[in-house]
């Protein structure tokens, strides 16, 4: 998803040992089924109404629409928090997938699945499989099933349909297998996701019935799910095995692959609009319909929001500066809502820096934009060209990225449309105290690209 949806994301080890190899979980299997599945409300709640409800586990925390206890989580996004261990674990609902990173906005939760199979003479097929515990629940796309050990072919199916999603192979021509460099077929393989999956099983075919192990440190073959970057080299380019085999001699080591959870009481965006009782995207937040079934809301003006409870996609805005505010660099004139101290400006998307004249728009972390002219009446912010991030310009910076609350539009002299919050000039008057149209010669003007609404100034 992108970064503003959803833009770069939970424990079941299986371990294989003995001479026929056994896929023993370290908990019970994954597919228990997840409750909270028929509990949990449909209702948009407020911030105040979530007020009393526990945020945290350990050291993971989340937000609705995740949550524990009654009238904390969302119909399907029930957590349980253990605390029979030192450090207390995660889970989702009461299944055993153990939680340990979660995006709350993006709806996604990181879980280990990792297989350590010990190969034996004689044998020469091996299973691994991984099944998601209730409806909603996948794998997301972006992650790899990596596959680490000598001498095998393995063959990935989608978990119900049995269609094939990819095949790789490894080979190490005699010799130990390499535990560092690219996973590119020696000591190494890797399957690419296509799409989510709602499970998988792997076929695994040793070519060398022997059993030789790679290594007394790494016997037999591993296998771990994982989001792609996650074993990346630093320039991105190409998957470093050092980082893979570390996983091998310690769990610890080892990163969750990316479950992706989606609103499944409705099929579609459509049909969750029609049902407004249960409808789960709140004021201001888009709907996106998800390839797998269900769909998911974001916060298309304001990337940090949270767009299932009420006002969650509304940022803060100040609608009254404080006095004596500079209003202006060089020739250009910066007007309120735009300000260049705290204070000054109505919220941190239209803070600018002023630097020895010029007006520079911080579109992204290394992309800069000259701003010419800002415009009130007009509500655009025009600017004239690009920069880099590195180089010494001489302007004002507009710290926070806008093209998540703007028309972004880059024709001929790149007009930047502007606009306060994802809200109706109806809406927005019924909110006092962040209405921004506070002069009584003054009048709210809705705001579209084209048949899209954006917002309201």
């Amino acid at each position: 998803r992108p970064a503003y949806w959803r833009s770069a994301t939970m424990s079941t080890i299986l371990i294989a040992m003995s001479f026929v190899l056994m896929l023993m979980a370290a908990s019970p299997q994954a597919s228990a089924a997840v409750s909270g599945a028929a509990r949990g409300i449909l209702q948009i709640p407020s911030g105040n109404s979530l007020a009393h409800c526990i945020t945290g586990c350990g050291d993971i925390d989340f937000s609705y629409p995740f949550g524990i206890g009654p009238g904390c989580f969302r119909q399907g996004f029930e957590l349980t928090c253990d605390h029979s261990t030192k450090h207390p674990k995660l889970y989702l609902g009461s299944s055993t997938i153990q939680v340990i990173d979660i995006d709350s906005n993006d709806i996604d939760v990181f879980t280990p699945i990792f297989f350590n199979l010990t190969t034996s003479p004689g044998t020469n097929t091996y299973d691994m499989s991984w099944e998601a515990p209730g409806k909603g629940i996948t794998i997301a796309s972006y992650n790899t099933l990596y596959v680490a050990g000598c001498d095998f072919d393995v063959t990935m199916f989608e978990y119900g349909t049995g269609e094939i999603v990819g095949s790789c192979m490894s080979r190490c021509a005699g010799k130990k297998v390499l535990t560092e460099g690219p996973c590119n077929g020696r000591g190494c393989c890797l399957i690419q996701l296509p799409r989510n999956l709602p499970g998988f099983h792997a076929k695994l075919v040793s070519t060398n019935t022997t059993a030789t192990q790679s290594d007394w440190l790494h016997p037999g073959i591993m296998a771990v799910v994982s989001p792609d970057y996650h074993y990346r080299d630093d320039d991105g380019d190409s998957t470093n095995t050092t980082t893979l085999f570390s996983s091998w001699t310690n769990a610890s080591n080892i990163y969750g692959a990316a479950l992706s959870l989606t609103i499944v009481d409705q099929a579609s965006c459509e049909s969750a609009q029609m049902n407004h009782t249960s409808y789960a995207c709140s004021n201001g937040s888009s709907c996106q319909n998800d390839s797998s079934g269900g769909y998911w809301c974001y916060c298309p003006s304001y990337e940090e929001g949270n767009p299932y409870i009420l006002d969650g996609c509304m940022e803060d805005y100040n609608p009254k500066p404080k006095g004596h505010c500079p209003t202006s660099c060089g020739r250009i004139t910066i007007p309120f809502p735009f300000g260049l101290e705290e204070g000054c400006f109505a919220n941190e998307g239209f803070h600018l820096n002023c630097t020895s004249g010029n007006l520079t728009d911080f579109i992204s972390e290394d992309t800069q934009y000259h701003v010419t002219d800002i415009s009130l009446e007009d509500g655009t912010l025009t600017v004239s060209n690009m920069v880099n991030e590195n180089n010494d310009n001489n302007g004002y910076i507009l710290k926070a990225p806008m093209e998540n609350r703007l028309d972004f539009s880059m024709k001929y002299d790149i007009v930047i449309k502007w606009v306060v919050v994802n809200l109706t000039c109806q809406t927005a008057t019924q909110k006092d105290t962040m209405y921004a149209c506070r002069s009584s010669n003054s009048y709210c003007l809705n705001v579209t690209d084209g048949e899209i609404f954006t917002g309201y100034r």
